[in-house]
């Protein structure tokens, strides 16, 4: 008998998402971290399948993790990949290690990792105080916490000085910042300059899943959408699959799915980073293209079952794209034009994130106020759609400055205050 345990956390999948992909496993296993939000989970949980809520307890977590007979182990949360690393070892499952949770989650590591293994990446620095900052340093460069995602705390930096005061401003919120010499991708417009690879590792195997194309980035790194299939040349999608695979395997990944993100760069492709989960609405994105299901790819990669994996395209490009919130917006208080975006032809779908009255973070992290969705004969069509749908809703924000009101294609072009 089966049981699939899920260490459940905020993470790149809905809940209703999950419940979905993993429907094929007659018996989940919940594990919840230790915290208050745990009871509020546990009863959405609980008609799905059984709960362990862990208490903080090493010891007796995985003590009572043996217990529970898991035969598998999965998470979809960037934050639990430790959690659910130190359950599988204790079981003796098949999983990241915890060595490899580390050098996939701290930034620092995974650049040493990647020198170590010949692998050519950006010069690197660890910052644990301003005073460390590194005085041969090529600017531009890029500042971000050695721990983090969705681009919190995230700056490009163009002068020492503004490093160095940045650096003693986010020093007081983390526990210690990476700084490394920004990668300069190659003109791509309309286009972004960079792609994410998703990988199937299954006992060392490594296969590709696919290659995502994405929208260009908002200053300095906020992802503006992303569709599939690429709009690579073969050669240079051959290049970044490649890079992949070493990268991988220099991080040591032997399961799961990882998500990659790589730049393309007049040198070649480069690894921007390598998370050790599904990307960021990933599953969407591929289930309309191809009817390849990630979250259930995930859960049966978890439980050993062997699979040939590559997501064949569906006719025509799949594209998502978010709406972002100005940086210097406070709130998002109104939306108008919703449903005229919706009737675009090409659009088939838009989901609201965030409600208006919500108040947005301050550091940078990433804040995506909707999801839309379509498809379109090929990249330049999906370019028109988007162009055409996007100028019927209008967000408004407060701002330090007083009320802002922006289109969805001014958001999406990054037009500032």
């Amino acid at each position: 008998m089966t049981r699939l345990a899920v260490v459940f956390g905020a993470g790149a999948v809905a809940l209703g998402d999950l419940l979905v992909g993993l429907r094929f496993c007659p018996d989940l296993l919940f594990v919840l971290p230790a915290g208050p939000q745990s009871a509020q989970y546990a009863a959405l949980l609980e008609s799905a399948g059984a709960v362990l809520t862990l208490t903080g307890d090493a010891d007796a977590d995985t003590g009572a993790f043996r217990a529970a007979a898991a035969t598998g182990v999965v998470t979809f949360s960037e934050v639990e990949l430790p959690v659910a690393a130190r359950l599988a070892a204790s079981a003796g499952l098949p999983f990241h290690s915890p060595e490899t949770v580390e050098r996939l989650t701290d930034k620092h590591a995974q650049r040493r990792a990647m020198r170590e293994h010949g692998i050519e990446t950006p010069a690197s620095w660890l910052l644990r105080g301003a005073d460390e900052w590194p005085p041969d340093l090529r600017l531009p460069a890029v500042l971000k916490p050695v721990r983090g995602e969705g681009s919190r705390n995230t700056y490009l930096v163009r002068t020492e000085d503004e490093g160095i005061a940045l650096a003693g401003r986010l020093l007081a919120l983390e526990e210690a910042l990476v700084v490394e010499e920004c990668l300069v991708g190659v003109p791509s417009e309309p286009f972004g300059d960079y792609v994410s690879v998703e990988s199937a590792c299954a006992g060392g195997r490594i296969q590709t899943i696919g290659v995502t194309g994405k929208l260009p980035l908002l200053p300095p790194f906020r992802e503006n959408g992303q569709f599939f299939p690429d709009a690579l040349d073969d050669a240079v999608r051959a290049e970044v699959i490649e890079l992949t695979g070493r990268t991988l395997r220099a991080l040591g990944v032997r399961h799961g799915i990882t998500h990659t993100e790589i730049k393309i760069t007049e040198q070649g492709p480069r690894v921007i980073e390598v998370n050790g989960r599904i990307g960021g609405f990933i599953n969407e994105l591929y289930l309309r293209a191809t009817g390849l299901d990630l979250i259930e790819l995930a859960g049966r990669l978890a439980l050993g079952e062997d699979l040939e994996v590559s997501a064949r395209p569906l006719a025509g490009v799949f594209f998502q794209q978010y709406a972002r919130p100005p940086r210097e917006a406070t709130r998002l208080t109104a939306i108008e034009g919703a449903r005229t975006l919706t009737r675009t032809p090409g659009i088939t779908a838009r989901r609201q994130l965030v409600q208006p009255g919500t108040e947005l973070p301050g550091d940078g992290k990433a804040v995506y106020l909707d999801l839309v969705v379509g498809d379109a004969p090929s990249h330049r069509e999906m370019l028109a759609v988007l162009d055409r749908g996007l100028r019927g809703i209008r967000f408004t924000f407060d701002t330090p400055s007083g009320p802002l009101t922006r289109g969805g294609d001014e958001l999406r072009a990054g037009v500032p205050a």
